[in-house]
């Protein structure tokens, strides 16, 4: 017999490590793109007979097409060229071989608001505050992380709650009915939204099962196409997932224990012929557990968005959070229709999934801004952090251990 929360959990845990694994691979090899300098040749002076009688010395002079000084005028948008001898002889424009000969100050990392690491650097002096790189600012900050880390208690609990719904899936998996009873709501909708072929009943659980699959991937290889694969920033990737992981290992654990608790009766139940039934798992019905996933994945794309911004606009952040809420709620919708639930094992499935996708990560993270360590009094405790993250270079594979004290 096949249930559901412990293959969920597997698939999220492979996703993630799938995730983070080549997270770190290009760590040594990323590399910010140059910023190319430019110097403005200030113009030079004006010969002593070209201005007005009575002009002060300190007042902007231009040059027209003629070459000579306009008192009063104001300076032209366009530097004018250097006065110099090109190759071809006095009166020749110099190349712009000979113009790109500018010694160039060397660029450190600090010198980036966004380093090639993707972490936030100083910016004071860079060559991007002289040139207005429209990359770098206020609006797109650089990918850094900036809430509560995750660290060996989050790595802790992810431990606990994994080895709790395999407990529990393997000691209490097939549960005796304990509620077989229905309402008149859940009746009502059952009539309205059931499908009548059994056919066309199995083509709803599998639609079910993609849309719970594909809610799971969401939040994973969304980050990952985006702070991982477009800005690099592997930190930020790593604990991304991190929170991704503590969600669907809470959604794991709280909804296999309920459904064991509850031990309510599938619907398909009652058309049972000779101990044949349409699926599988019939006494575990509330709270579904492939709308909890699907909604757990919904959530964190949502939360992600929202606070990271992980598109860079703010309507496509909206429609990737609207757009992962719809398909959750569809997966709801199919499992009413290939009749393996009623609508209230689907809302307490919802209800735990928006609670696991939503508010746990700001209750962990989100909410809970990185404070610095700078001037902060001692607590006593000699280790203030502990937190790892997967290195791979050069061929070579390890894992990365960042301690603060």
């Amino acid at each position: 017999m096949v249930h559901y929360t412990l293959p969920h959990s597997v698939i999220a845990l492979l996703l993630f490590l799938g995730s983070a694994a080549p997270a770190a691979a290009a760590a040594g090899h990323s590399a910010a793109p140059a910023f190319q300098h430019r110097q403005d040749y200030a113009p030079s002076s004006a010969p002593a007979g070209s201005s007005s009688p009575g002009a002060p010395d300190s007042q902007p002079v231009s040059y027209g097409s003629s070459g000579h000084s306009r008192p009063g005028a104001t300076e032209s948008a366009f530097a004018p060229l250097p006065s110099r001898e090109g190759v071809g002889g006095r009166g020749k424009l110099p190349s712009p071989a000979e113009l790109a000969v500018v010694d160039s100050p060397s660029l450190a990392a600090e010198d980036f608001l966004i380093r090639p690491d993707g972490a936030a650097g100083s910016g004071a002096g860079g060559p991007a505050a002289a040139t207005g790189d429209p990359r770098i600012t206020a609006e797109f900050p650089g990918p850094a992380w900036r809430w509560r880390r995750s660290g060996v208690p989050g790595y802790l609990g992810v431990a606990v709650l994994g080895a709790g719904a395999m407990y529990v899936e393997s000691a209490h998996g097939d549960p005796e009915p304990k509620w077989k009873g229905t309402n008149g709501f859940d009746e009502t909708v059952r009539d309205a939204l059931r499908l009548h072929s059994r056919g066309a009943r199995e083509v709803a659980h599998d639609v079910g099962d993609a849309l719970m699959y594909g809610m799971i991937a969401a939040p994973v290889l969304d980050s990952l196409a985006t702070l991982g694969i477009r800005d690099r920033a592997w930190d930020t990737l790593w604990q991304t997932e991190m929170v991704n992981l503590e969600s669907f290992a809470f959604t794991s654990f709280v909804s296999s224990l309920v459904q064991n608790l509850v031990a309510r009766e599938k619907p398909f139940v009652r058309n049972c012929r000779g101990g044949a039934c349409e699926g599988d798992a019939p006494n575990r019905s509330m709270p579904s557990g492939h709308v909890a996933f699907a909604f757990t994945g919904a959530g964190l794309v949502c939360s992600h968005h929202n606070f990271q911004s992980l598109y860079r606009d703010p309507g496509l952040d909206r429609a990737a959070c609207w757009t992962g809420l719809g398909l959750a709620a569809a997966d709801g919708v199919a499992r009413i229709m290939a009749d393996h639930h009623y609508a209230t094992d689907v809302a307490a499935g919802a209800a735990i999934g928006l609670f696991s996708g939503f508010l746990l990560p700001r209750l962990l993270h989100y909410d809970r801004p990185e404070k610095p360590t700078e001037g902060k009094k001692g607590s006593g405790s000699i280790i203030k952090g502990l937190s790892f993250r997967p290195l791979i270079s050069g061929g070579s594979a390890g894992l990365a251990c960042e301690m603060r004290y």
